[in-house]
């Protein structure tokens, strides 16, 4: 029995109505002014992929677009034209959802396990002055939006400043560390790396540390971050269009946009956290100074967050002193134990 089907000439989008069979091995369509006659062998007949229309091709280029599909399939069967075994395992449901499951959880592991790894790839191949416009750009931003002029001392922030750069530490960054003050209600007592190696402390974290010594090791712990790239890492991390722009593109500019809220949000992984503590430790021995000082200034922080949690009005009125910092620097019992046993 002939199947009702669209005619298309491959010449023009005009649709013809028509009739198609298969008589003693030939390929008859009519209607609507179509009249063809092709031998079987000289057709291309598109796979079955569950319900979506058959493609049949002429040798000319036309094209017959045929939706009942299980009629075309019999009609070919009938002819002795059986479905390829790509056709065959497409239309069996159960090897179809073996498939689907397969290609969710090869995405999943990608995405879990293959984004960092190219992630950490990229970010320690972008150049130098990538960076350091990622960084100014990210600082420029945040300046409009969350940070203040510091009300910290010229001479306070010259000699914090001078106490860093005279510190030795263990492995050169290809970026120029710096460190900037700003004023900030929205992060309140913070510490943050930026990609162009700008380390940015904020007022509210200064009243909280006890000792200069202290404050070496949270610089150091941040220069870490700058060191392996973990900024860079998390925001392409947390985007894979941004990951494969930079990647074979060297677009960054998804990052730059993404970037400041990525900062406001950060929350640094273990891992992330137990690298910059093994790079401040390392450092913080280099010039002579206990790691335990960066635990007390954590715990003490820590102590800080607790204290205004219990606060309610105090802390309705403010994000306060030291949450900010904890939390996407989080004062574990095993980090702190770390930090005090080496």
């Amino acid at each position: 029995m002939p199947i009702a089907c669209a005619y298309f000439d491959g010449a023009s989008a005009r649709r013809h109505e028509v009739d198609l069979d298969i008589v003693d091995g030939r390929v008859v369509v009519g209607g609507d002014g179509i009249a063809r006659d092709e031998p079987l062998d000289a057709m291309q007949f598109s796979q079955a992929l569950g319900a979506t229309a058959r493609i049949v091709r002429f040798p000319d280029g036309a094209t017959c677009e045929v939706t009942d599909v299980a009629a075309l399939g019999a009609m070919l069967t009938a002819a002795g034209i059986a479905e390829t075994r790509v056709a065959a395992a497409t239309n069996a449901k159960r090897l179809v959802a073996i498939g689907v499951a397969v290609i969710v959880v090869t995405l999943a592991l990608g995405y879990r396990y293959g984004v960092p790894v190219a992630a950490g790839f990229v970010a320690h191949r972008l150049p130098v002055p990538v960076l350091t416009q990622l960084g100014r750009q990210t600082l420029s931003t945040l300046d409009s939006i969350a940070f203040a002029p510091s009300d910290v001392p010229l001479a306070r922030q010259a000699q914090i400043a001078q106490e860093f750069n005279a510190l030795r530490h263990v492995a050169t960054s290809r970026v120029r560390l710096r460190i900037l003050f700003r004023k900030s209600e929205v992060l309140g007592a913070n510490a943050i790396a930026l990609p162009s190696g700008d380390i940015v402390v904020t007022d509210a974290l200064l009243p909280l540390i006890h000792d200069d010594r202290e404050l070496m090791g949270v610089l150091l712990h941040e220069s870490g971050h700058v060191l392996r790239r973990h900024g860079v890492r998390m925001l392409l991390e947390s985007s894979v269009v941004s990951l494969v722009l930079a990647w074979y593109v060297g677009d960054v500019n998804t990052l730059i946009v993404t970037a400041p809220t990525a900062v406001l949000q950060a929350k640094y992984s273990r891992d992330f956290e137990r690298a910059a503590d093994d790079d401040a430790i390392a450092g913080m021995h280099l010039n002579g100074i206990p790691p335990a000082l960066l635990a007390d200034a954590l715990e003490r922080l820590d102590s800080e967050r607790i204290e205004k949690l219990t606060d309610g009005q105090r802390v309705a009125r403010s994000t306060g002193l030291a949450s900010k910092y904890l939390s996407s620097h989080p004062a574990t019992a095993e980090r702190l134990q770390l930090l005090r046993n080496r």
